[in-house]
């Protein structure tokens, strides 16, 4: 797979957490080079970050498909690299059933048939330039009983650009659970400074 995107630190992250579960994952924020450097052929999933240009965004979807017609896209819900993570994760693997998030109450309501294993935590990020810093806090991790629970979200997690991952048993859900802020999307809307370079080979680098 490879993961085109902006942060490097975000990039690097997420390639060396997919590694180390057992995924042939690459990353690269090089966006014009980006052709030439991967056989693309070979690449099944390409995941997107929130921060590549919609035209870019575009442009690389339709070459890719040309060169790759099997190949899937999946965009990212956030530069957080476990979020990236998580996401493949349940492309992967399929999401948990009886998940819901109720965002007026700000808590999840999670079904189980048997007892199993949950862990949900919240994420967000700060933004300190030039890289975002990634936060987290855990919010439940243990066994629960067959039956209906409600998790609520703790006032740590903010209100805007948050995230949540649902972890039951092997199956893990990535889900956003707090409004995208303006600043956000005016940053990913306008030019920016050219990143730190990154073009990862697996698995040498």
């Amino acid at each position: 797979m490879l993961i085109v995107g902006r942060s490097a630190s975000v990039l690097l992250d997420a390639v060396a957490m997919l590694r180390d579960r057992g995924y042939g994952a690459n990353a690269s924020n090089q966006f014009d080079t980006l052709l030439n450097d991967y056989d693309l052929g070979e690449v099944d999933l390409v995941v997107f970050g929130g921060m590549v240009p919609p035209a870019t965004k575009e442009r690389l979807r339709t070459d890719i498909h040309e060169l790759n017609p099997r190949v899937s896209f999946l965009q990212g819900l956030g530069g957080i690299a476990p979020l990236v993570v998580a996401q493949v994760e349940e492309y992967a693997g399929g999401a948990p059933s009886g998940v819901e998030y109720d965002p007026s109450a700000r808590l999840f309501r999670i079904a189980l048939g048997d007892a199993a294993p949950v862990k949900v935590e919240g994420l967000w990020a700060t933004f300190v330039p030039p890289e975002p810093v990634a936060q987290s806090v855990l919010i439940l991790d243990g066994e629960l009983a067959a039956g209906v629970h409600q998790i609520a979200i703790p006032d740590d997690v903010p209100r805007q650009g948050s995230y949540a991952t649902v972890r039951i048993g092997e199956r893990v859900s990535a889900l956003q659970i707090g409004e995208t802020p303006r600043s956000v999307k005016r940053l990913a809307a306008q030019p920016l400074p050219a990143p730190r370079p990154v073009t990862t080979h697996y698995p040498w680098q």
